[in-house]
């Protein structure tokens, strides 16, 4: 087990640290095409709540991880890497969570370096963040990540990436990063089904939660877990 992280944890360093096109796209082109014409938005328009740049700049680091993880496993499946696991007498499953988690932690570092950087720069302002929230919003994101890795183990060679892609885009909509999630209406609690929905709503301070929330929050948390671990099971068989 230790030195199937070690080789993990080696090979994530090579691909994220020393990459320099992915330092380029952390460093200057997420800033430049993302972050500042939300920024100017956010300025203007009045758009968005207290810590809109923060949970952006968050969210773009989520996506980054589910989109470095679907072209890691992606590669891996190509490769018929799950057979070479199941010879050193560990799941497939296992292994994506280990490589998942180490993945997590290097994006998280980079990133919090990015808002230093623009913090002294006073390019954004980081008001008072739950550090529940951020928990709360990595064990969501982390999930899905394994989710998605589930479904590319047991759909093998069928193209899901299109439908992976859409439904990032829908996320960022109905996860409340730019906006709170009552904003489009009552009837929108339904919503926090979301696993990224709860969390984003801690971190951008709304303050109107109830009861329902955190269990729609736990409901869907388990659901995704249930089968993610059935996803894995049909795909080694």
């Amino acid at each position: 087990m230790d030195q199937m992280i070690g080789a993990i944890n080696l090979l994530l360093m090579k691909k994220i640290l020393l990459d320099k096109q992915n330092m380029i796209q952390t460093f200057v082109r997420i800033p430049f095409s993302l972050i500042f014409p939300i920024l100017f938005l956010a300025r203007f328009l009045k758009l968005g709540q207290n810590n809109i740049m923060i949970s952006v700049i968050i969210w773009v680091c989520c996506t980054t991880v589910m989109f470095d993880s679907y072209f890691i496993s992606d590669y891996e499946l190509k490769n018929n890497y799950v057979t070479y696991i199941k010879l050193t007498g560990n799941s497939y499953y296992k292994f994506r969570i280990i490589s998942n988690g180490l993945l997590f932690a290097m994006h998280a570092i980079l990133y919090t370096i990015l808002i230093e950087v623009l913090m002294l720069l006073k390019v954004v302002t980081v008001n008072q963040l739950s550090v529940i929230s951020l928990l709360l919003l990595i064990f969501s994101v982390f999930i899905y990540v394994n989710f998605i890795n589930s479904l590319q183990i047991r759909f093998k060679e069928k193209q899901i990436f299109n439908i992976f892609n859409s439904l990032i885009d829908i996320l960022f909509i109905v996860s409340g990063v730019m906006f709170p999630i009552n904003f489009l209406g009552q009837n929108a609690i339904i919503l926090y089904l979301i696993p990224t929905a709860f969390p984003f709503s801690l971190l951008n301070g709304e303050v109107t939660h109830s009861w329902v929330e955190p269990i729609l929050f736990i409901a869907s948390v388990s659901l995704i877990i249930y089968m993610t671990n059935k996803n894995f099971k049909l795909g080694e068989k």
